[in-house]
């Protein structure tokens, strides 16, 4: 039988989807902040504690303005402070300041992982998950898209 490839897309999209709307909910009931702030502290945490806006952008695949908007929540959490160099207002950087360290390796990422292995992992077995892996870095490399900062330092580096 043969599959049309838009109703594997469809079922990717779809799952995606309802794993970010369940995990969302958590996070927000659980956690008080949204999935997406996690991840933005989370890239923070991982990347030294310090990025420019623009490498938000790039990372959270966030349009600026959402970044700004997103960025702006965490600063009245006091999860993250913007600095601008002196020298060269033009650059904005976000950094997570120790009350956002605290929040993202503690709170938040307790609720996330569990979560995550709620809503996804425990849904699924190794061989899905290693699948998904290899499927998603081929997606990502097709288009150009694939950089090791997006994930965890550990990340594996299966072909």
């Amino acid at each position: 039988m043969v599959t049309e490839p838009i109703y594997s897309w469809l079922y990717v999209q779809q799952g995606v989807d309802a794993v970010k709307a369940a995990m969302g909910q958590r996070m927000e009931a659980e956690a008080g902040c949204s999935l997406l702030e996690h991840v933005a502290l989370y890239q923070l945490h991982h990347n030294g504690g310090r990025l420019q806006m623009s490498e938000l952008v790039e990372l959270l695949d966030v349009s600026p303005s959402g970044v700004t908007r997103l960025i702006e929540r965490l600063v009245k959490r006091g999860w993250v402070v913007r600095e601008q160099p002196a020298d060269n207002r033009r650059l904005v950087y976000a950094v997570l300041t120790d009350e956002g360290e605290e929040a993202c390796v503690g709170t938040t990422a307790r609720v996330y992982r569990a979560s995550l292995a709620e809503e996804f992992t425990e849904l699924l077995n190794d061989r899905d998950l290693a699948d998904l892996r290899r499927i998603g870095r081929k997606l990502m490399e097709g288009h150009g898209r694939w950089d090791v900062k997006r994930f965890a330092p550990s990340e594996p580096s299966e072909q």
